[in-house]
């Protein structure tokens, strides 16, 4: 008995010593949060918070009143109203319904406090944030509790604190809060922890509730129904053995989650007219499943997924440990990890607009989980097996700190007497990385572009990303060749220009010596008129991926030259503009500018 009663208090401490570590984890974004003023709401979360105010205190989804009080009443996209006469939105219900009940309690204390009772009091506002941090933190809890049914808990423990801490949750869940994101993380957890007590074998009731869960998900973001294929994964592994059964648990989870998805129905129906829309309501070719941006998606340091939040890469390698272990497990709880990885890929702007690392793999973050902590624990016996591994690679980073310390010193790049900062210090050797092998968070895309465009891996980061015209923050068709700065990054340039000159009055621009390259994104081939501004002497000649489009005879005042080259020249994503003079001759070149051809 001694002993039993040892071991129980001993559980207990353990249990107890749990818990307040995940407490002292939490503790740090919720202080962040509440110490920040409330913040102005603004972009997407506009809309999310109208669908809120108007279903709390209007009992619809006519948004007129909050568009006009966030002052976007008159924006293009909301002038003109849809076929039922309702405002536009391209925003999910799901994150307001889960919102509500918060939303409320924060109304009942505006009100005690004698709040104006618009809705929009800081007391509402903060009940959102507050809202959007409990369920990104009941979503960490959810993921603990399944990941201790397989793994060491103090390595689930870790596992957590690197979810919180080292992803774009926690941007979410502080900056943030009040989109779809932490919502959306939590609903994936919460699935994932319904469908893992009965992955073996679904009961009527988990079926009821799972496809409920997998409903609610879908309504928080539609992309997550791609969760129905958890509970698929295992009523396929007994179809053969129990078909009528297995059909009628697989019909159930499939009507429960009809029924899980009546609010965003009910909602399009209203504002659409129609229940289901053919395509998401951002328009037709938002999502195209045969045009997909991986690289990009993955390594772009525009909101690339493992650019911004690298420690992803143990997520999605983790897996193959995984395999080692089982290779169903494995494939059951990567395929909608790599289902949902591809769609996000096929998105329009697959860097997901204004976001933090690429906020859209938001209710996958539970997936990636097993893989981190697999990772993790293949980690642990690395370093058990091989205790100077860790100081190897200590002193490897010292040896290579210090040896860009020296090729900037013997460069010039530092003050020989003077003080330097670390900003300083840090900043060119991250350029001479950058310069020499690529960023290394973008390995081994940038590898792959350097080899097949003949360029620099160090010019991935700018190069890949801007668009001439594709949706939002393209470059309008125009490069600026010329830059006043020397040091100013060239972007799209390739080799062959030389430093920037002046060129005319508060012009500058860059000599080409024989061939210089620019590369230009599209997102579909399309008719462009191509125009040169440039000054000089000879003929120069320009070729779009390898084929000639144009001669002009260069003058000594800068002019412009045109040419309208047809889509079968160009290319989806990266195109090569080479332009080409004789080694004689003189050429100064200030701005490239395409137009489309209407």
């Amino acid at each position: 008995m001694p002993e039993t009663s040892d071991t129980h208090n001993t559980a207990r401490l353990s249990r107890a010593r749990e818990w307040l570590i995940l407490g002292l984890l939490l503790l740090l974004p919720l202080a962040l949060q509440l110490a920040r003023p409330v913040p102005r709401i603004g972009a997407d979360a506009i809309e999310y918070y109208s669908l809120l105010h108007s279903l709390y205190f209007d009992h619809d989804l006519q948004l007129d009143n909050e568009y006009a009080h966030f002052n976007i009443l008159n924006r293009g996209d909301k002038v003109h109203l849809t076929a039922t006469g309702y405002r536009r939105t391209i925003f999910s219900i799901g994150p307001a319904l889960l919102w509500l009940p918060f939303f409320a309690l924060g109304d009942l204390i505006a009100r005690l406090r004698g709040a104006v009772e618009d809705g929009y009091s800081p007391t509402h506002i903060r009940a959102v944030m507050l809202a959007s941090f409990a369920y990104g933190a009941i979503g960490l809890l959810l993921v603990a509790a399944v990941l201790r049914a397989l793994f060491d808990r103090r390595l689930v423990l870790l596992t957590i604190g690197l979810l919180l801490y080292t992803t774009s949750l926690f941007y979410y869940v502080v900056h943030e809060p009040i989109v779809s994101h932490a919502p959306s993380f939590f609903v994936g957890a919460l699935v994932l922890w319904i469908w893992w007590g009965g992955r073996c074998q679904i009961s009527l009731r988990r079926a009821l509730v799972l496809g409920l869960a997998i409903g609610l998900a879908a309504c928080v973001r539609w992309q997550n129904a791609v969760l129905l294929m958890l509970p698929a994964a295992t009523l396929l592994q007994r179809l053969r053995s129990d078909f009528l059964r297995t059909l009628g648990r697989g019909s159930l989870v499939l009507a429960a989650f009809v029924v899980g998805t009546l609010p965003q129905m009910l909602a399009w129906q209203a504002i659409y007219g129609v229940a289901l829309l053919p395509y998401p309501p951002h328009g037709a070719d938002f999502l195209r499943l045969d045009h997909p941006f991986l690289l990009p998606t993955f390594f772009s340091s525009r909101h690339g997924l493992f650019y911004w939040t690298p420690i992803l890469w143990l997520g999605y390698l983790g897996f193959i440990g995984i395999a080692r272990r089982g290779w169903r497990d494995a494939l059951v709880l990567f395929a909608p990890l790599a289902v949902m990885s591809y769609v996000n890929a096929c998105a329009g702007d697959w860097w997901a607009g204004g976001s933090f690392s690429n906020r859209r793999f938001d209710s996958v973050l539970p997936l990636l989980a097993f893989g981190l902590v697999q990772s993790l624990a293949w980690l642990q016996r690395v370093v058990a097996r091989h205790p100077l591994s860790v100081l190897g690679l200590g002193a490897l980073l010292l040896a290579a700190w210090n040896v860009l310390l020296a090729e900037q010193y013997q460069m010039a790049a530092l003050p020989p007497d003077d003080a330097v900062t670390f900003e300083q210090l840090a900043g060119n050797s991250a350029r001479l990385v950058r310069e020499e092998v690529g960023t290394p968070l973008a390995w081994p895309a940038n590898w792959i572009l350097a080899l097949r465009l003949g360029v620099s891996p160090g010019q991935w980061d700018r190069m890949v990303g801007p668009y001439l015209f594709y949706r939002q923050n393209n470059l309008g068709g125009v490069i600026e060749i010329g830059a006043a700065d020397p040091d100013a990054d060239q972007g799209p340039l390739a080799e062959g220009w030389s430093l920037p000159r002046p060129c005319g009055d508060a012009t500058y621009c860059r000599a080409i010596s024989g061939r210089a390259r620019v590369l230009v994104a599209l997102d579909v081939p399309q008719t462009l008129d191509v125009a040169v501004r440039a000054v000089g002497s000879g003929t120069l000649s320009m070729a779009i991926n390898g084929t000639d489009v144009a001669q002009w005879p260069l003058t000594a005042q800068l002019a412009d030259w045109r040419v309208r080259v047809p889509a079968d020249r160009f290319r989806r994503e990266l195109n090569e503009v080479t332009l080409t003079i004789a080694p004689t001759d003189t050429c100064l070149i200030d701005r490239l500018v395409f137009q489309r051809v209407k």
